[in-house]
């Protein structure tokens, strides 16, 4: 064989090489769509910005004459309705249900961080309780009382106050004993004074007891 016909083999060979070489490239592998029939970057966007406008939609979605709010069962999109609660009080709301269980009364929500009492009571013609404890297990009054309302801690004893939320027999006793050293409650937020109730306490108890003279 001469140089030129080896030359010209080799020439076809890489030819040969080539053109498979290309095919095989070209050939879009089993497990791919067609270019044209796989989702762009555009239309994923577009999808995300849907599903974000529909949230926005449902949150700023205005109560309804009469509708209520129930806080232990409402998910964050629907206590955003609220006036005046944001996202992030919304989703505290949330938090605090299920770090510490269900609201036995509208008060108790003042323990939220960012809700004070205040607050409480503005959203309180829009909320309604369910599944939570009985709210009038705290609202029992002292047989002294004539009439149904907030505990009279001038006039509750001891075993009363432990109907209050979180007041067990010897923050009752201090009560009591506070009461019995520094003559009677001038008003309800005294109860800060006695030892073992801080703001917390304070804030879940404010519209459940009442300080008559």
């Amino acid at each position: 064989m001469t140089d030129r016909e080896r030359k010209s083999m080799s020439r076809a060979a890489l030819l040969l090489l080539g053109a498979a070489v290309v095919r095989f490239l070209a050939t879009p592998g089993p497990s791919e769509p067609p270019l044209e029939d796989r989702p762009s970057i555009a239309d994923s966007l577009l999808v995300a910005g849907d599903s974000v406008a529909q949230e926005k939609a449902r949150r700023s979605r205005p109560l309804e004459p009469g509708e209520k709010i129930d806080p232990n069962t409402a998910g964050e999109e629907e206590l955003d309705r609220l006036p005046r609660v944001g996202a992030s009080i919304a989703r505290r709301i949330v938090e605090d249900r299920d770090a510490n269980g269900p609201y036995a009364s509208v008060a108790e929500m003042a323990r939220v961080p960012g809700l004070g009492v205040r607050s409480v009571e503005r959203l309180s013609p829009y909320l309604a309780l369910s599944r939570a404890r009985p709210a009038s297990v705290g609202l029992q009054r002292s047989p002294a009382a004539n009439s149904p309302g907030p505990i009279d801690l001038n006039r509750a004893t001891a075993q009363e106050l432990q109907k209050l939320p979180g007041i067990g027999p010897a923050l009752a006793e201090r009560i009591v004993a506070f009461r019995n050293e520094r003559g009677r409650f001038s008003k309800p937020e005294e109860l800060k004074e006695v030892s073992g109730i801080g703001a917390k306490t304070y804030a879940r108890l404010a519209l459940l007891v009442t300080a008559r003279r």
